[in-house]
């Protein structure tokens, strides 16, 4: 009697391709290029559509001449590197476990670290706005006039 031997993959191969994946792979979180303000009406104001996002995300991270800098995206990571890193942990773990794909896990990260970012941006109240700034826009949120900005955050998954 002859035995026969029988190899089953149980889900290791695709595992390991997983894995092999994640080398090279990362999420893109912020105002992704080509991103531009559509024309809005607020009142008696108007928003001016082509405006880059980027770049006034941009300005009111690092501030200009006449912005206050307003840190928002480097304060979010900075203020939730535990969660962040926990996030990341959870998710290997779920690729090794063969319940997740890179993609997946890349996703919800992406998805965690743009709800991070937008509640940063919906938190911050300091510096203040100006007087001026008020006025035109009758409200003293910084960082929020017309929602696009914050409406613009997103995260891209890259794959390798």
């Amino acid at each position: 009697m002859r035995a026969v031997v029988k190899d089953k993959d149980l889900g290791f191969e695709e595992i390991q391709k997983q894995i092999a994946l994640l080398d090279g792979s990362y999420v893109k979180v912020g105002f992704q290029e080509g991103t531009v303000t559509k024309a809005q009406v607020k009142g008696q104001r108007k928003q001016t559509a082509g405006l880059s996002i980027p770049q006034i995300a941009a300005e009111n991270e690092f501030g200009t001449k006449t912005i206050p800098a307003r840190p928002f995206m480097s304060t979010s990571f900075d203020e939730n590197k535990a969660l962040i890193n926990k996030a990341i942990q959870g998710e290997y773990n779920k690729i090794l476990d063969g319940q997740r794909t890179t993609e997946q896990s890349l996703g919800l990260i992406g998805l965690l670290m743009t709800k991070l970012i937008v509640q940063k941006i919906r938190a911050i109240v300091s510096p203040p706005n100006s007087p001026r700034t008020i006025a035109i826009k009758k409200s003293s949120k910084p960082l929020i006039d017309f929602g696009q900005m914050v409406q613009s955050v997103r995260y891209k998954a890259v794959l390798k």
